[in-house]
C-alpha cells in the first residue's frame, strides 16, 4: 500500500478487495471469514502493529498478525492421538541425522522410540528443539520443531516426506487411497479430468507422480455457491 502509485489510498484497497472477493467465494471461503489488512511493503506497518493514523486514517482494523492470533485452533489436533510428524528437511549434524517439521498430531517425547514410514526404520528420538531452537522435553500438535533421531545414519533412512511415528501406532502405506479434490484449473493440453488422469501430488514436501483410478462423485458449484451432484462420468 505504500507504493508511490497507491500512497495508502483507499480506492486500490477497495479496488483489490473487489476483484479477489469473487474469486475466493467461488474456490469455497465464506465471506465471514475474509479479512484485507492494508500492509507497508517497505516498513511492515500492518502485519505486526496497527497501521499509524497518520499513514492511514481510514483503516481501523487489526493487524495481520492480531487477526491471526484471533483464529479458533482447529479441531482434530489431539495430543493423545497417534503421532505424525512428516519430514520437511533433514541435515547431518556430528554422528546423527536431525529433521525438521511440525507436530501434526499426537506428542513426541524425548527417549520415544519411533518408526520412519514408509521405509519401517526404526530410531530414537534424542534431542527434541523448538521453533526458537530451545531444548524441550516434548512437543504437541501445532509446534514446529528439530528433532535428533538415533540409529538413522544413511539417507536413504530418512528423507523429505517420510513420517516419523510410534512403533505401536504406526503411519499406514498404502498404494490407493480416496481423496476430494477441489479442481481450480487444468492444464491447456489435459483439459478434462478422468479415469487414467496423471498427475503430481505434493504433499507436505513429498512429490510423486499419481493416476486417477476412479472418480465416485463429481459436484460443481453454482453461482449461489451451493455444491450440486452431477452424473458420475
Amino acid at each position: 500500500m505504500d507504493e508511490p502509485s497507491v500512497e495508502w489510498a483507499q480506492s486500490r484497497f477497495d479496488e483489490v478487495q473487489t476483484k479477489i472477493t469473487p474469486f475466493l467465494l467461488e474456490t469455497g471461503f465464506k465471506a465471514e471469514d475474509i479479512c484485507y489488512v492494508p500492509i507497508s511493503g517497505m516498513t511492515g506497518d500492518g502485519m505486526k502493529n496497527r497501521v499509524p493514523t497518520e499513514v492511514c486514517s481510514w483503516y481501523k482494523g487489526q493487524s495481520l498478525v492480531e487477526i491471526l492470533e484471533g483464529l479458533p485452533l482447529p479441531s482434530g489436533r489431539d495430543p493423545n492421538s497417534p503421532l505424525r510428524i512428516p519430514v520437511l528437511d533433514k541435515v547431518q549434524i556430528e554422528n546423527a541425522k536431525t529433521i525438521y517439521g511440525k507436530v501434526e498430531s499426537g506428542t513426541v517425547r524425548l527417549g520415544d522410540k519411533c518408526l520412519v514410514m514408509p521405509n519401517d526404520h526404526p530410531c530414537q528420538v534424542g534431542v527434541i528443539k523448538d521453533s526458537q531452537y530451545r531444548e524441550v522435553e516434548y512437543a504437541r500438535p501445532g509446534e514446529n520443531v528439530c528433532i535428533t533421531i538415533l540409529n538413522v545414519n544413511e539417507d536413504s533412512q530418512c528423507n523429505k516426506g517420510d513420517v516419523l511415528c510410534h512403533r505401536e501406532n504406526v503411519c499406514p502405506t498404502t498404494m490407493i487411497f480416496e481423496a476430494e479434490i477441489e479442481v481450480l484449473e487444468l492444464l491447456s493440453y489435459k483439459p478434462i479430468m478422468s479415469r487414467g488422469y496423471s498427475c503430481m501430488m505434493h504433499m507436505h514436501t513429498f512429490a510423486d507422480e499419481c493416476v486417477v483410478k476412479d472418480i465416485l462423485v463429481a459436484t460443481e458449484k453454482s453461482n449461489s455457491g451451493e455444491l450440486k451432484e452431477t452424473n458420475k462420468p
